[in-house]
């Protein structure tokens, strides 16, 4: 029984393996949205959208009033300051607290504000395009990459069915060597042909992994997860002929990256904007709410009303009468119809109610002087706006080079091919002749094998240029701003 349990997980392991990175076979559309997902320089792009995204709604809460709480804690010993009504003690304890809750906001700052958005929402649509030029450049790449697979799979199925052909006429030709009917020169002949044929068709299996390695990288994933690409029908039509320039006016309305020079150039004069704003006075606002708490803090509360008031003498003085000149004592005192006051501790809440103050202010300042660093702002802000002229006007003639290239390369690939087709077609004709001359032994061969040998070239020819003159057309189809698909 244990014995059971450890072949049956034996014979899981490679299950599980398996299961890790299962094979697939992909299509186009999946191998381009493999490459997108994975790519780094995708995510990095897309990083920068999110920040710049961040930018923009910084941009917006600048236009918000600020709200501030602050407070504080002392504790003095010795000569210190009575916070509560500003007056000096001595040898003393004084623990105080201050409270405030202040607001600003911007009434005019040169529109400030208003350009840094707008700048900032410029450059949040530049890195968008950005985003879509790489993924253009990605699926540009994985569409050639595709193609080559496809091109490698149809070599290699030529390469076999030459093969088999060899393989059937070396057969017949050893049973008629051996009839007597031929010579054994002609067996060694095909042997040679078929040698050849057979490291042909090891070459091709080798071209058909490094091609599916290719796309694999491409896409960024294990090679041993491509298993294979689903091939579609591949529709070599003749397209509508469009010169180079016809196809630059397309190009340049819609290529991320003509967008993306010319939301920066507009960003750039932006930027002249915000600089220029500095040279304008700024008009803050602000408010604020402030109260403070003492531990020395008393107030003075006055003693009960007294039912039978008393008198309190507090002085006397003498009276003379002028006409006898005897001396007579006369007492003041002084009514008392209160009893003894005291002084008592302020409570944290009263002095928080009674020591609130408020207050706001207007502030305006007045750029005089500031060692001319608006003026080198604004120089500088020129200058990047000048480049990013520079850019645009570079990645216009970057397009319109690629375009030219581009239809120049389409014309050159569908005049190859159709000569090709033409040479496929006569190849055909002689080499049925020549394998039915050989069946009657009118020929040798040699002659057998050349007339077959033609024939393979040109459909090796043949394959490989079907999928460029393909390649040549997508690449024109994408600047016209068609979709890449091989359907």
């Amino acid at each position: 029984m244990r014995s059971l349990k450890l072949l049956l997980l034996i014979l899981a392991i490679p299950l599980c393996a398996g299961a890790q990175s299962p094979k697939k076979k992909y299509t186009l559309k999946q191998c381009m949205e493999t490459a997108w997902t994975n790519n780094i320089t995708m995510k990095q792009n897309l990083a920068g959208v999110e920040s710049n995204a961040i930018a923009v709604k910084q941009a917006q809460m600048n236009r918000l009033p600020s709200l501030n709480a602050s407070g504080s804690q002392a504790l003095n010993f010795g000569r210190s300051v009575n916070p509560f009504d500003n007056t000096v003690v001595e040898n003393q304890q004084v623990n105080s607290n201050s409270f405030g809750l202040s607001t600003s906001v911007n009434l005019f700052s040169g529109m400030q504000n208003t350009y840094t958005l707008q700048q900032r929402q410029l450059n949040l649509k530049a890195s968008k395009e950005d985003v879509n030029t790489v993924k253009n450049n990605i699926a540009l790449g994985v569409v050639e990459a595709f193609a080559n697979v496809l091109s490698t799979k149809s070599l290699l199925e030529t390469a076999k069915e030459q093969l088999t052909g060899t393989k059937a006429q070396t057969e017949r030709t050893e049973k008629l060597v051996k009839a007597g009917s031929l010579p054994i020169t002609s067996l060694y002949d095909l042997k040679a042909q078929l040698a050849t044929e057979e490291t042909n068709l090891i070459m091709a299996e080798n071209n058909l992994d490094l091609a599916r390695l290719a796309l694999a990288q491409w896409m960024q994933i294990e090679p041993e997860m491509l298993e294979d690409v689903e091939e579609p029908e591949v529709i070599i039509g003749e397209g509508e002929a469009k010169t180079a320039r016809e196809v630059y006016e397309v190009a340049e309305g819609n290529q991320p990256q003509i967008q993306a020079a010319r939301t920066r150039v507009m960003a750039g004069e932006k930027g002249i904007a915000v600089a220029k704003s500095n040279y304008y006075p700024t008009l803050n606002l602000q408010a604020g709410l402030f109260t403070n708490y003492s531990s020395l803090a008393q107030r003075f509360v006055a003693g009960e009303k007294l039912a039978t008031p008393t008198f309190r003498p507090f002085g006397e003085f003498q009276i003379t009468d002028p006409s006898t000149g005897i001396s007579l004592p006369v007492v003041i005192s002084q009514k008392i119809t209160e009893g003894p006051g005291r002084f008592e501790d302020l409570s944290f809440g009263n002095q928080f109610e009674n020591n609130l103050r408020k207050g706001f202010s207007l502030n305006l300042n007045i750029p005089i002087f500031n060692g001319f660093s608006s003026r080198y702002a604004i120089e500088n802000a020129k200058i990047n706006a000048l480049n990013a002229k520079l850019q645009l006007d570079q990645q216009k003639n970057q397009l319109r080079q690629s375009i030219q290239t581009a239809v120049a390369n389409e014309m050159a690939a569908s005049k190859r091919l159709a000569a090709v087709e033409k040479q496929v077609s006569a190849l055909e004709e002689a080499y049925r002749s020549a394998e039915q001359r050989l069946n009657l032994g009118v020929i040798n061969p040699v002659d057998y094998l050349l007339a077959k040998n033609n024939l393979s070239r040109a459909q090796n020819d043949r394959v490989r240029l079907k999928y460029d003159y393909f390649i040549r057309r997508a690449l024109v189809d994408f600047y016209l701003g068609k979709e890449l698909n091989f359907n």
